[in-house]
């Protein structure tokens, strides 16, 4: 059985193992924005629906030491803002660091993108008697799997799944891991 511990030494691997890639002739910087629908486990938090924020990413892209094999490391944004229901609001603002493998699918444009990502989140909750901002404790695991279209040489279509962990309300008794679809663009520089 796969355990959070057995997740958190796989991203450690994955996002620190950095030294063991290399800075070869095709790597490159990059700069995205995505917009993000998000999924059942979000829309319940933030009872946001349709489009529920937005993705603002930087990366860093390259192949892996000693073989063909393409990687991407990014940092970015994820600002996913709640609407009121029931005199309730749930804001999220997450800071994620994430390691992404790339492996073609035959079509010279498209690729499948998978990785794992360490989230930080704020949780803002607002009612009609107070507004609490909350830093959840921890880097949160996070898994990803998407896919990446060349439009141009530098112009690059991504289509990602996004499931992360959050925490648990003030309870202490639902426990939440908010998931997302994101579409966008990367401008390779």
């Amino acid at each position: 059985m796969i355990t959070r511990n057995h997740l958190m030494g796989w991203a450690a691997i994955t996002l620190f193992g950095s030294t063991a890639l290399s800075a070869q002739a095709s790597t490159s910087f990059d700069a995205g924005l995505s917009l993000v629908a998000g999924l059942p486990s979000l829309t319940s938090l933030t009872h946001s629906s349709g489009l529920s924020g937005f993705t603002a990413e930087a990366g860093y892209s390259g192949k892996v030491r000693n073989s063909t094999v393409p990687f991407r490391l990014s940092v970015s944004v994820n600002d996913l803002p709640g609407k009121e229901a029931d005199y309730v609001k749930n804001d999220l603002l997450g800071v994620q660091v994430a390691a992404d493998i790339y492996t073609n699918i035959g079509l010279s444009k498209v690729s499948i993108v998978t990785g794992l990502s360490l989230n930080a989140w704020r949780w803002s909750y607002q009612d009609a008697t107070q507004h609490v901002d909350t830093r959840m404790k921890g880097a949160k695991m996070g898994a990803r799997f998407g896919f990446d279209c060349a439009v141009s040489q530098r112009i690059t279509a991504t289509l990602m799944l996004q499931i992360t962990e959050l925490g648990t309300d003030k309870q202490s008794s639902v426990a939440y891991n908010p998931s997302w679809l994101q579409a966008g663009a990367r401008y390779r520089f």
